[in-house]
């Protein structure tokens, strides 16, 4: 069976990670700065010390959050590049499972939705390449 539908859900949902890395990175880890920064203008110097510190340390996390989605999208587009038609690869299935679960950890349930219509997909057109008797595994 051809992996079509796969391929093209794949790269629709490794763009729609490569987007939200990047607005991550870019955007709302540069707005949480200014915004944390503006909010410690007005209060005493120790309130200060700490807010910068504490700052820093979300802003790193935010920044580590978005290289972590990057590269998912990387390997989700490399997936779906190297992805076969009429074979059975299982761990593809136990790729596509997991990081859609971590969209839903995340709370992006779009892609949570892309990458569950995926693995159902998948999981159906494994067993159907398993009934017809040429999936090799």
């Amino acid at each position: 069976m051809r992996r079509k539908l796969e391929r093209n859900l794949l790269l629709v949902g490794s763009i729609w990670n490569l987007i939200t890395s990047l607005l991550t990175i870019f955007s709302y880890n540069t707005w949480f700065r200014k915004e944390g920064t503006y909010q410690l203008d007005n209060v005493d110097m120790n309130t200060m010390i700490v807010g910068t510190h504490l700052l820093g340390n979300i802003s790193k996390v935010i920044l580590t959050f978005g290289l972590f989605m990057f590269v998912g999208s990387i390997i989700n587009f490399l997936i779906a590049i190297k992805m076969k038609d009429d074979i059975i690869q299982n761990k593809i299935l136990i790729w596509i499972g997991v990081w859609g679960i971590v969209q839903l950890i995340s709370m992006d349930i779009i892609g949570f939705v892309i990458f569950m219509v995926v693995f159902i997909i998948y999981l159906s057109k494994n067993k159907a390449i398993k009934l017809s008797g040429s999936g090799a595994s």
